[in-house]
């Protein structure tokens, strides 16, 4: 907790920032511009698809909460560096009978390059996923040990996808109704380190104006494809496979709506609020995820 506190420090420090033109998407800001957000989301799930599509409803459910950390900022002309740190409150198991892992999880961290700055700008990004703020040393085991064998805790390393991932993506925007609303779709390569297979991303969303109190909502989707070159599980892969069912092989597919009500001095604060479904999935959870954010421009 001492870390989350320090954390939300953190966000409140950037956020008093004098605001500026907020960029995303393919936009890149200037140096020393950008924005941050403090989020918060649960998600959850009581089945999954197997490999073929079918549906798996498990005895053991995962309630994962989620507080995020997130944002971009100009470093030189046309590029910036993106971040999003997440701290996780997990539980999962029976219902009756939840384990409960408490800590900083998944990291990832990256460079976006502007390719142009037109009324179609184009951006490249390269992205780390990396479990560093929970990975150790030696084989995976779900718990802890003492030296007489006997479990003492859950191991942080719970917490995450461990391993590495990197994501080369290509990034197209465009603005809708002279900047009130806003268009951006994306795509890329994602090498896995590891077991789990490579993938190749999709993603898209869509930001458009309601005619009240310059409220915005934002429809979005992405869709991963894993392309099968899974390898097989050693000590220090997490996940492994089975008959009918391979997370190391999982693609997936997921919508989202939600709603972004600007405020402050020139909108340069922002609150959202929204949903996320799983929709589709192979050797996939099918999570449904509520969330919430607070961002700032700067």
């Amino acid at each position: 907790m001492v870390i989350l506190r320090k954390c939300v420090l953190f966000v409140v420090v950037v956020l008093m920032v004098p605001a500026a033109v907020f960029a995303g998407g393919a936009w890149v800001p200037s140096p020393g511009s950008g924005d941050a957000q403090l989020g918060f989301s649960r998600k959850t799930a009581d089945r999954s698809w197997d490999a073929f599509g079918g549906t798996i409803v498990h005895t053991s459910n995962h309630d994962f909460r989620y507080a995020y950390l997130s944002g971009e900022i100009g470093i030189v002309k046309h590029l910036s560096a993106t971040y999003l740190v997440t701290f996780l409150d997990g539980f999962e198991g029976p219902r009756d009978d939840y384990e409960r892992n408490t800590g900083l999880s998944d990291a990832w961290f990256g460079l976006k390059y502007g390719l142009r700055a037109d009324a179609w700008p184009m951006a490249l990004a390269l992205t780390v996923r990396t479990p560093i703020f929970y990975d150790h040393d030696g084989p995976y085991s779900r718990y802890l040990y003492d030296r007489d064998g006997e479990i003492v805790g859950l191991n942080p390393e719970w917490r995450g996808l461990l391993k590495n991932d990197v994501t080369l993506s290509y990034l197209l925007s465009h603005s809708i109704k002279g900047g009130k609303g806003w268009f951006n779709v994306g795509t890329g390569y994602t090498w896995r380190e590891g077991a789990p297979a490579d993938q190749i991303p999709v993603f898209g969303e869509v930001g458009l104006p309601i005619p009240w109190r310059d409220v915005r909502v934002k429809l979005s989707a992405v869709y991963v494809q894993s392309l099968g070159n899974d390898s097989p599980r050693t000590p220090s892969d997490r996940f492994g496979s089975r008959t009918g069912y391979n997370f190391n092989d999982a693609s997936m597919g997921r919508l989202g709506v939600s709603f972004i009500l600007p405020f402050g001095r020139g909108g340069a604060w922002s609150a959202e609020v929204g949903y996320n479904q799983w929709v589709w999935g192979r050797s996939a959870r099918k999570y449904d995820e509520p969330f919430l954010s607070i961002g700032r421009r700067f």
